[in-house]
């Protein structure tokens, strides 16, 4: 009787420590299986987004010489390639020819590279200058490939600049899509009068937040 209890006891411990091994190697595959999920989920919101500020100036005086969008990169936590940053610009003005106030306006200049089609040339504003820009760079248009927008990086001491369009005669026109001004501040800027206030974002778009946002008054003569 007492062999035959023992023998039993034996018996009933295989089947339970074969259970827990099983539970143990169960839990150690969920265990690397969801850190592995959590890895891929979350790889892309734990990404650092940059600190940046900016001296941002808005003219409008009437004249091309002395009218134009700039900024300067007082401080930026990283150097960040333009390429990965959105700048968009908002406004609301009187009209100078008439009473009345326009909507919203919202244009961009998203980071591209230079690119070119059939003997034409595009380039994107604003044009950089000073550190970050690779090879020589123009303080005035004719800019160089390397100082489009998306082809330099953003550090301290980095220039932006966008100049508009003119008449013969020097006065301010839209000048279409492919003027800088109009890239950054949209169709019918040149209607912005001075006291007016554009509000102006930099988005990083790897995480698409807003690094940059700022309410700057434009100036005039």
């Amino acid at each position: 009787m007492i062999r035959n209890k023992n023998q039993n006891t034996e018996d009933a411990v295989s089947p339970v420590v074969g259970v827990m091994l099983m539970l143990v190697v169960t839990i150690i595959i969920a265990a690397v299986v969801s850190g592995f999920a959590g890895g891929l989920m979350g790889g892309g919101s734990n990404q650092k987004t940059p600190t940046l500020a900016l001296d941002v100036k808005i003219a409008n005086t009437g004249n091309a010489a002395s009218s134009g969008f700039s900024a300067t990169v007082l401080s930026i936590s990283d150097p960040t390639p333009s390429k990965s940053l959105l700048l968009t610009t908002q406004w609301v003005t009187t009209m100078k020819t008439q009473a009345w106030s326009t909507g919203a306006t919202t244009s961009t200049a998203v980071g591209k590279a230079f690119a070119s089609g059939g003997n034409s040339t595009i380039n994107y504003a604003p044009y950089g200058f000073g550190p970050g820009v690779s090879g020589l760079a123009n303080l005035n248009s004719p800019y160089n490939q390397n100082q489009t927008f998306g082809n330099f990086t953003l550090m301290q001491g980095t220039g932006l600049v966008a100049e508009p369009a003119t008449t013969y005669s020097g006065y301010l026109t839209s000048g279409g899509a492919g003027s800088a001004m109009q890239q950054i501040l949209g169709s019918g800027w040149e209607q912005l009068s001075p006291g007016d206030t554009v509000t102006v974002r930099v988005i990083y778009t790897p995480t698409g937040k807003a690094v940059f946002q700022k309410d700057v008054a434009v100036t005039g003569a």
